[in-house]
């Protein structure tokens, strides 16, 4: 509207002025109005501060006009006028006034998601004519150009392919839910033998001395089942070893070392001493006799009676 005024005064002057001075205010006139124009709003200008852009990287577009000192000027609206590009950020920059007037810019961080090789942006400014209207001055239209990393070496045919080769796929062992699942079972077994590690215990020890007693009965046993006056001295010199070594592991006292003596005072029941000097005249002596059987059942009840002491003291010291 200032532009198609100004000429219309311009021609209503010339019609006057006839004489020199009507040339020399024709001048004056002629120099205010291109002073006028270069300094009323220009159109504003956008560019792609890069040639080429790849999708989902930001990069940058500068928007600058030049207008009066006087105008206001408002920038697009980044939500709806940047389309098909989303702004990510915007760097504001002041206003810088000479005597050709006022500059203002913006660069905005755009990105894109289009596929498009070829990618326009054209954004208005809007000036601002009175307190409730604006113009929209568009700026030039930019180019950028879509930068693929993804090579599209698409087949010339779509048909389906009828034999394939199967590629063998190597297994791979799922580290992190192996260690998950050590986590939880080590977690799990800490559990348990806090809550019930005292039984657990007393049942093992219980366990291992069933298992000693067991082994200790069946050779025992077998030595002494069918003994007579031909195998006596070997079978009742194996039954005596191994009735030694038993009470050893029961006791813990050392009684495959010790004399019958010894084993007679560290163990209280009147009849050990003799049973051992019974079985001291078969081993050494060769003398088998009625009592001999006798004397091997009182040495496996004494050992059988050991361990029954032995048992209830872990049940004891477990209750206890």
């Amino acid at each position: 509207m200032m532009n198609s005024r100004i000429p219309a005064v311009f021609f209503r002057s010339l019609t006057t002025a006839t004489t020199k001075h009507g040339l020399r205010a024709l001048f004056l006139i002629h120099s205010s109005f291109f002073i006028l124009c270069s300094a009323s709003a220009q159109p504003p200008r956008g560019r792609f501060l890069t040639d080429t852009v790849e999708i989902g990287k930001p990069f940058r577009y500068a928007l600058s006009i030049r207008h009066r000192a006087v105008q206001e000027v408002f920038f697009p609206d980044t939500a709806r006028h940047f389309a098909p590009f989303l702004v990510r950020d915007i760097a504001l920059f002041s206003t810088v006034t000479d005597t050709l007037g006022s500059l203002d810019s913006v660069v905005y961080t755009l990105v894109s998601f289009e596929i498009k090789p070829l990618q326009t942006l054209r954004v208005p400014v809007f000036l601002l004519k009175n307190t409730k209207d604006c113009t929209a001055v568009f700026s030039n239209t930019d180019t950028v150009r879509l930068r693929e990393r993804i090579a599209t070496n698409r087949p010339d045919t779509l048909r389906l392919a009828t034999q394939t080769e199967v590629a063998p796929l190597q297994p791979q062992m799922n580290y992190p839910f192996l260690v998950t699942i050590l986590a939880i079972l080590g977690a799990l077994t800490g559990l348990i033998f806090v809550v019930f590690g005292k039984s657990i215990n007393r049942q093992l020890r219980l366990y291992r001395y069933y298992r000693q007693h067991y082994d200790f009965d069946r050779l025992y046993s077998r030595l002494t089942r069918n003994i007579n006056p031909d195998n006596a001295s070997v079978n009742a010199g194996k039954a005596v070893i191994a009735w030694k070594e038993y009470l050893e592991w029961l006791e813990q006292k050392p009684f495959s070392t010790m004399t019958t003596r010894e084993i007679a005072d560290a163990i209280y029941d009147s009849r050990l001493a003799d049973a051992l000097k019974e079985m001291d005249g078969v081993v050494y002596g060769g003398m088998y006799s009625d009592r001999t059987q006798m004397s091997l059942r009182i040495l496996y009840e004494i050992a059988d009676s050991a361990y029954r002491r032995q048992r209830l003291r872990i049940l004891n010291v477990s209750t206890g």
